[in-house]
């Protein structure tokens, strides 16, 4: 209890993740993150026939995470778009609010266990399943390997930041929730309709937003194009590495910004139930 007295914003976090994380959650999710990258560990090395071996990394790692992004989207949906904003609709935020804790602070902590918590699986994931299977190509490309990691992340944290924003916004759980997959499959259509007309017109514009959206599909349209393959892309030739990392730095601004936009109306306008 002294702990608590000194560290409330510890001592939410504490709760806060006890609450999202109950057992047979974890468990649960350590299975799942372990057990579908093993599926497709025999694709993986079937993957290793390809030339360059950046991109060999880069379709190991879409390999390894495929299915667990799917799942890590499923558990922020549930931790943030019904979770937080059922506990709004609920009072409990007020509750909260009522520790000697900031609002920025409690923020923080509904940041941590919704949505950094999710992706540190998708990190931990990606990490021991290409560790353990093809750990020299990963020490061989660690630049690759990084940026692929960075890219993997924005494919979830972007998503997150609109799911979050709605969900302090809206502040019922059913109708957050709705919203929450409604943009996620808006996100989805925009980034199909933009490689379409990529790919009819041929325009640079509509190339630099569609790979901002989709930083991951520039990176492997860059190293697959660099050894004479022809992945579906929006039109144009192989972006530059320089270029991958803008559209990285551009897709992290963005979400970045949603959570800032998020946190500016939780500490001005947000007024629990």
């Amino acid at each position: 209890m002294a702990v608590g007295r000194r560290w409330p914003t510890l001592e939410i976090l504490a709760m806060d993740l006890k609450e999202a994380y109950r057992f047979p959650i974890p468990e649960i999710l350590a299975f799942l993150y372990a057990f579908f990258p093993l599926i497709f560990s025999p694709v993986a090395y079937a993957a290793m026939g390809l030339e360059a071996e950046e991109a060999r990394l880069l379709i190991i790692m879409s390999l390894s995470s495929s299915m667990i992004s799917f799942i890590t989207i499923i558990l922020i949906l549930k931790n943030i778009s019904y979770g937080l904003a059922n506990e709004i609709r609920k009072g409990l935020v007020q509750t909260y609010l009522t520790y000697p804790v900031g609002r920025a602070s409690f923020f923080l902590v509904k940041l941590i266990s919704g949505v950094l918590i999710p992706i540190a699986y998708i990190v931990l994931s990606i990490c021991v399943f290409t560790g353990l299977l093809f750990p020299d190509l990963a020490l061989k490309h660690l630049d690759v390997f990084l940026l692929g990691l960075l890219a993997f992340v924005a494919d979830v944290l972007l998503p997150a930041s609109l799911m979050f924003l709605a969900a302090i916004a809206v502040r019922r759980g059913g109708a957050s929730l709705a919203i929450g997959i409604a943009l996620l499959f808006a996100v989805n259509v925009i980034s199909s309709i933009l490689l379409m007309i990529g790919n009819i017109t041929g325009w640079e514009g509509v190339r630099h937003v569609y790979y901002t959206l989709n930083p991951l599909a520039a990176l492997m349209r860059h190293y697959s194009l660099a050894i004479g393959g022809t992945p579906l892309g929006p039109g144009g030739g192989a972006p530059t590495m320089w270029e991958c990392v803008a559209y990285l730095s551009g897709n992290y601004a963005i979400a970045i910004a949603f959570y800032v936009a998020a946190l500016i109306y939780f500490l001005r306008r947000f007024e629990p139930v």
